[in-house]
């Protein structure tokens, strides 16, 4: 089963699980568990030795009709008036969408908000959706339609926010943070603002969904440079962090300036099922649905260990090495300093932009004093500088992607094409002892140490 690097352990053999296998000569035992992780559209079963715990979110059934679920959020909202109400009498709307690298079912979303819309007086032509960018890439025909559906981008105009051109951005003011609000155009000057999203762990911003529709994700690069740098930024990762948290703080006061009117927002269980929607006040319909996301995904780990593998959860979370390395801010929290932590992920579409700023480093420590001097940039440092701050403390593999070897080592990185291979190779660094976490869904999972 193992493609075993070290001599001492050569002896070893997989098992099923819980089963052991024995040294030769010694009274070492190592057990061995099979664990199933999900990488790119498919899974892979691997036995996994020393296992100190696989760590998984808490199941909670999905909804049987999600339809019914979405319109039971929008019909009886949070700390707000009916979308129709808020609606009713005003001419246009925005609707902001996530991008493919945030998997929710924004097209039914969008849909059942229409209808919203519809009992206000609202035509399609009247509505128009804007895809929250960031500074991601735009994303393709293709990915459009499978994320929105043909029918959805046959009703509706689509806006594709563009961070870095000016002549699509508004400047609405100033946090009190100082926080320049710099957003999309057309959403700001249409009558009713509506954000979708879902809510899930988020290494900068505690939870992503809400607020985050608007600041990162339509802000423009001056905006998201600020509030992507020290001092709005976290220096560690912040899963699960809302209060006096910087970045979240920042976001909320942004989208406050941006007068969103509503939002809807949807929480998932492990198997991408819709579990709850919430909808309504830009605030307090957010934080009803961390309430629910935390029961979920926030999990007590006993200790740290020696190893840590972990998958963003499959595509589209590993899409890229930019949305794969989410995972790797969860291992942080549960490795021990100068562990290993093992990157399971397929990385289809690369490493992204980030990569060549690790490539042009001399070493890790490089990338962290590039981004402490000069802050976001579009090249990509921000997420360079949060893979070379766990470079800086672990040591880092990935397994089972698309990215060559020599790319990978370019970045630092130690490349393997198979999970057996990482993990053969962390045994011959840390010994036959080595204690190892497994996290299959690492990118959502907020650790709890010591419960």
């Amino acid at each position: 089963m193992f493609n075993l690097l070290h001599e001492d352990l050569n002896n070893l053999t997989g098992s099923k699980q819980c089963e052991t296998s024995v040294r030769k000569g010694s009274s070492l035992t190592v057990h061995f568990e099979k664990v199933t992780i999900p990488v790119g559209e498919t899974q892979i079963e691997v036995s996994v030795p020393n296992v100190k715990g696989v760590i998984r979110p808490t199941y909670i059934p999905g909804v049987k009709d999600m339809r019914a679920e979405v319109r039971r959020a929008i019909q009886n909202p949070v700390q707000s008036t009916r979308l129709k109400e808020i609606a009713r009498g005003k001419k246009s709307a925005g609707i902001i969408v996530n991008d493919i690298t945030r998997p929710y079912p924004s097209g039914i979303l969008v849909e059942i908000i229409a209808d919203e819309l519809a009992e206000a007086g609202f035509i399609d032509d009247q509505i128009f959706l804007v895809i929250a960018y960031g500074y991601h890439r735009p994303n393709t025909d293709q990915e459009l339609r499978s994320m929105l559906g043909d029918h959805i981008l046959e009703r509706f105009r689509i806006v594709h926010h563009n961070a870095t051109d000016p002549l699509r951005l508004v400047t609405l003011g100033q946090t009190a943070g100082g926080l320049e609000v710099q957003i999309n155009k057309e959403f700001a000057e249409a009558e009713v603002k509506i954000t979708t999203g879902c809510i899930t762990p988020h290494q900068l911003a505690g939870y992503s969904g809400g607020r985050k529709s608007v600041m990162p994700g339509i802000a423009g690069i001056n905006s998201l440079k600020r509030h992507h740098s020290f001092p709005i930024r976290p220096n560690v990762s912040s899963m699960g962090w809302l209060e006096g948290n910087p970045f979240h703080e920042e976001s909320l006061a942004a989208a406050r300036i941006a007068k969103i009117d509503f939002i809807v927002n949807t929480v998932d269980n492990p198997e991408r099922e819709l579990v709850s929607c919430v909808a309504g006040d830009l605030n307090f319909a957010h934080l009803k649905g961390v309430e629910i996301c935390s029961k979920i995904w926030t999990v007590p780990v006993v200790e740290q260990s020696d190893v840590v593998i972990v998958s963003p959860g499959g595509y589209p979370r590993d899409f890229d090495l930019h949305q794969s390395q989410k995972a790797i801010g969860c291992a942080e929290m549960l490795c021990k300093k100068g562990g290993q932590i093992i990157l399971v992920a397929e990385i289809r579409d690369g490493a992204g932009k980030f990569g060549k700023v690790l490539v042009d480093a001399e070493c890790p420590q490089d990338v962290i004093d590039q981004f402490i001097q000069t802050g976001y940039s579009p090249a990509g440092i921000s997420k360079a500088y949060m893979l070379a701050r766990a470079l800086k403390d672990f040591n880092i593999s990935v397994a089972c992607s698309k990215v060559a070897r020599g790319e990978l080592e370019d970045m630092f990185l130690e490349g393997f094409d198979s999970l057996e291979n990482a993990i053969a190779s962390a045994m011959h660094k840390y010994g036959a002892e080595a204690t190892f976490l497994v996290i299959p869904h690492a990118s959502d999972i907020t650790p709890i140490i010591g419960g």
